[in-house]
């Protein structure tokens, strides 16, 4: 009893409500909260830490960042957590303001991401440059689906179109989406080859897909991930689009610590550990089949990682 008391204690201050509320939205770095929040730092550090011990927030280090975001598990606090969100009014002009101003960070950092794909769309080489040769991911990403033809595949975050390219022959129609039309472009300049009138791309948020939902039994995020504030909503929208027994590739790079990857390359994440990606996955209905890992060739890159799940039936509640 103690511990609910200690909790509920913790929850009952009307700034950590606020950063509750954000961190519903997504992980945040503390410096992303103070600017929204207009609080101080060391203020912010403090409400996250008393909100670390009571089990309700967790902070993941990456390098020089630190990311927060709600606590996964504690069965026993999740209902009065949830409880609590829930009870928050929308139109609470404060919480309100904050929203508005989240919506603004995202947006920067949204100009930041669109402003790097621009500037490399057609230089094949600085898209490459981070890279393990991509002659050794494609050979994997083959072997691990070796021998299958399916039905239709949606690649989410296409880019140049790269992996429709490569699973053209394996599979009966494709579709790409991506938000940047400067990569869109590129893409439909790499399939307009007669040998690829199965396959299309278009416009669109990864993480929303105008697509309906089962529609596809194969899906691949292919370098993805570690641009987005929020790479388990990817891989949820991956479970919406897969039909049961669907195949999904997740390609990224192993956990690092290469600060110039978020300068040089405006990552969001520095690559992604087996245990986050395995939580990413079961909490979405996936069973993982096959984790592949392909050590780096310069010391000064990060090793490239693998991920074959398969969409089981739980993924049906988990993603509804």
């Amino acid at each position: 009893m103690d511990a609910i008391a200690t909790y509920l204690k913790t929850l009952g201050h009307p700034d950590r409500l606020r950063i509750l509320a954000l961190l519903s939205q997504g992980e945040l770095t503390v410096s992303e909260l103070v600017q929204i929040l207009g609080l101080s730092q060391p203020r912010v550090t403090q409400y996250i830490k008393s909100l670390e011990q009571v089990g309700v927030v967790e902070r993941m280090r990456e390098g020089s960042w630190v990311f927060s975001r709600l606590k996964r598990g504690q069965e026993a606090h999740s209902a009065i957590l949830a409880a609590t969100l829930s009870a928050l009014s929308d139109q609470d002009d404060l919480l309100a303001a904050d929203r508005e101003s989240l919506n603004k960070v995202r947006a920067d950092r949204s100009r930041q991401a669109e402003a790097f794909f621009a500037s490399v769309a057609n230089d094949h080489d600085q898209l490459g440059h981070e890279y393990l040769p991509q002659a050794d991911i494609e050979s994997a990403l083959l072997g691990l689906v070796q021998g299958q033809e399916f039905t239709r595949m949606i690649d989410l975050g296409t880019g140049t179109g790269r992996m429709l390219k490569l699973f053209a022959p394996h599979i009966h129609s494709g579709v790409g989406v991506d938000d940047s039309v400067e990569m869109l472009r590129v893409a439909r300049h790499t399939l307009s080859d007669d040998a690829y009138t199965h396959i299309s791309v278009q416009q669109a948020d990864l993480r929303d897909a105008p697509l309906k939902d089962g529609a596809a039994d194969l899906v691949t995020l292919h370098q993805v991930l570690h641009f987005l504030e929020d790479p388990a909503r990817a891989v949820r929208e991956a479970a919406r689009l897969l039909d049961e027994g669907g195949h999904l590739l997740v390609t990224d790079f192993a956990s690092h610590e290469f600060e110039n990857y978020r300068e040089n390359y405006a990552h969001r994440r520095l690559g992604f550990s087996d245990q986050d990606m395995h939580v990413f996955l079961a909490e979405t209905g996936f069973q993982v089949r096959q984790v592949r890992t392909l050590p780096a060739s310069d010391p000064n890159t990060p090793d490239v990682k693998i991920w074959h799940a398969v969409k089981t039936s739980a993924a049906l509640s988990a993603t509804g």
